[in-house]
């Protein structure tokens, strides 16, 4: 494969990773989706790609050539790297931080979050599962899961 190759499969690759957390956060007006997609956005896109700038930064100063450039290069990446860590990662940890709020809280451990999903009391389901209706709870994945091994 050659290098341009190579650098279109991979941009490819993460430009589908990104489809797909715009298609999750945009398929419903629910918040709870929105707030899980910025999420990952923050903290697993923005990490990789600072990751990213700071390994070439590093590599780059292996580069021969006019050490003066190398080194602005270098400076530069440093900035590019901070900016998205940073700059970028505080706005979208403020817009969590106004989203938050309209989560559903968990009824057992209160926490907002947006895994937090209205289901039948998992505890009732499984000692009447004969029953036709059971008590709706907004709980998230560890509590349901604790919840129904009560029972």
């Amino acid at each position: 494969m050659t290098l341009d190759q190579e650098l279109a499969a991979a941009v490819a690759i993460a430009r589908i990773g990104l489809e797909r957390l715009r298609d999750v956060a945009t398929r419903t007006a629910d918040v709870a989706p929105h707030a899980a997609a910025l999420q990952a956005l923050r903290k697993g896109v923005l990490e990789a790609v600072g990751e990213t700038i700071g390994t070439i930064a590093v590599s780059v100063t292996e580069v021969d050539g006019d050490d003066e450039q190398i080194e602005r290069v270098t400076e530069l990446l440093d900035e590019a790297q901070a900016y998205v860590e940073d700059s970028t990662g505080d706005r979208l940890d403020r817009v969590l931080e106004i989203l938050t709020p309209m989560l559903l809280a968990c009824e057992d451990c209160g926490q907002k979050k947006p895994e937090v999903r209205v289901m039948p009391d998992p505890f009732s389901t499984a000692v009447y599962p004969e029953e036709p209706d059971h008590y709706q709870m907004p709980l998230c994945p560890p509590c349901a899961t604790a919840r129904f091994e009560e029972s």
